[in-house]
């Protein structure tokens, strides 16, 4: 069986690739082609964490895994991820185990890739303005990935801590090559952009109805069950496709 490290997952994964994968996956889905049942979690109450089970079999694709995913918010500005879990890989075939994988960089990136790919296929053809909302590790694989989607020469940057949104700009302009710049609000991240990927935890939306212009594109995976990233404006107006 072979074991592969976040390290090596990391190099060998294909982000375009990925985002052909995810595509033709959620096709069999939506079809009824794709074994999946809803997710089970172990809740860890005294570090508000749990522990989720994932399973699936996508026969188009010749996938059978289990993902076992534990989130611990807590662990968020140390040296461990809040996500952190492992993936094991079987053959259809004979259902022997054949890969053992870290799951950290895999979650994190094909939630990016969803994101690009709903990208790909809904905003605007010439969309060429991007607006980052957060600076966490979902920002950072989302700046990267719609890129790979659309023609992007902008790209805006805005969080809560205006010093996180300015290194999180520097490092996307070094590492990319594309022009990417602080925002100083929410809003002027916003303003005007074709593309806008929220991102965040937060308990208010911080996109708002008023902010977008016509035909923008906005990509929101935020998760926080108290909150929401939208505002009711915005939902009220868009045609909302649920990955």
């Amino acid at each position: 069986m072979l074991i592969i490290d976040r390290a090596e997952v990391q190099a060998l994964l294909d982000l375009d690739q990925l985002v052909d994968a995810l595509g033709a996956a959620m096709s069999d889905l939506s079809e009824g082609r794709v074994s999946m049942p809803g997710r089970m979690a172990a809740l860890v109450p005294g570090r508000d964490a749990f522990l989720a089970a994932m399973v699936s079999h996508v026969p188009s694709l010749g996938a059978l895994a289990a993902k076992l995913m534990s989130v611990f918010p807590e662990n968020a500005g140390g040296p461990l991820p809040t996500h952190q879990g492992a993936i094991l890989v079987f053959d259809p075939e004979s259902g022997e185990p054949v890969a053992l994988m870290d799951a950290a960089y895999i979650t994190a990136v094909r939630t990016a890739a969803g994101s690009a790919l709903a990208t790909r296929l809904l905003a605007r053809p010439d969309a060429s303005t991007l607006a980052i909302i957060g600076t966490g590790v979902q920002a950072r694989a989302h700046a990267r990935a719609i890129p790979r989607v659309r023609a992007i020469d902008d790209i805006r940057v805005a969080g809560r801590d205006a010093a996180k949104a300015a290194a999180l700009a520097d490092e996307l302009a070094r590492d990319s090559g594309l022009p990417a710049r602080p925002a100083a609000s929410y809003e002027e991240a916003v303003r005007g952009a074709d593309i806008v990927c929220a991102t965040t935890h937060s308990p208010e939306p911080v996109v708002r109805r008023e902010w977008l212009a016509p035909g923008v594109h906005v990509n929101s995976v935020g998760d926080n069950p108290g909150g929401r990233e939208l505002d009711d404006g915005t939902v009220g107006v868009s045609v909302g496709v649920v990955e």
